[in-house]
């Protein structure tokens, strides 16, 4: 699941590049574009913060409504859109999660920054964080048709 979110996230903000280049920068651009893939990322959140794979899901749900709302994901923000939703599923899924400062450290950011981040990702769904069941298993699907078509391309 993971590789089709990175995959779909990786096309989008190549795919906004050149559209945004000439705006002013986005609350999520970097400075420059981060060394890291965006798999790279995934894969370090799903060691280190030990979130299901539902969070998974609820994050690609998330950075849809943002991306409606007006949200840019490009390359110099998909590693912090991305990071602040991974935070707010968590927060929003899970029963018990770590703190900010360990997210920060997941994520690659200063704990203020992750503060930041997470209340104007929070600020750009209108606080809405429900994700109903059928978007939610349709969400699903979704992913699971585009990681199998990633993994038999790779075959």
């Amino acid at each position: 699941m993971a590789e089709a979110i990175a995959s779909m996230l990786t096309k989008l903000a190549e795919a906004n590049d050149e559209k945004y280049a000439d705006s002013e920068p986005s609350y999520y651009d970097a400075m420059e574009v981060p060394q890291v893939t965006v798999l790279d990322m995934l894969k370090r959140w799903a060691r280190y913060s030990y979130s299901p794979n539902e969070v998974l899901v609820l994050a690609a749900v998330y950075v849809d409504r943002a991306v409606e709302e007006g949200v840019r994901v490009t390359s110099l923000s998909v590693h912090r859109v991305l990071l602040s939703a991974l935070v707010v599923a968590t927060k929003y899924h899970c029963d018990q999660v770590y703190n900010n400062m360990h997210y920060a450290k997941v994520g690659g950011v200063s704990p203020k920054e992750l503060n930041r981040l997470e209340t104007a990702f929070i600020t750009d769904l209108q606080w809405t964080l429900h994700v109903d069941p059928e978007t939610f298993n349709a969400t699903c699907r979704s992913l699971s048709r585009a990681a199998k078509k990633l993994r038999r391309r790779s075959l």
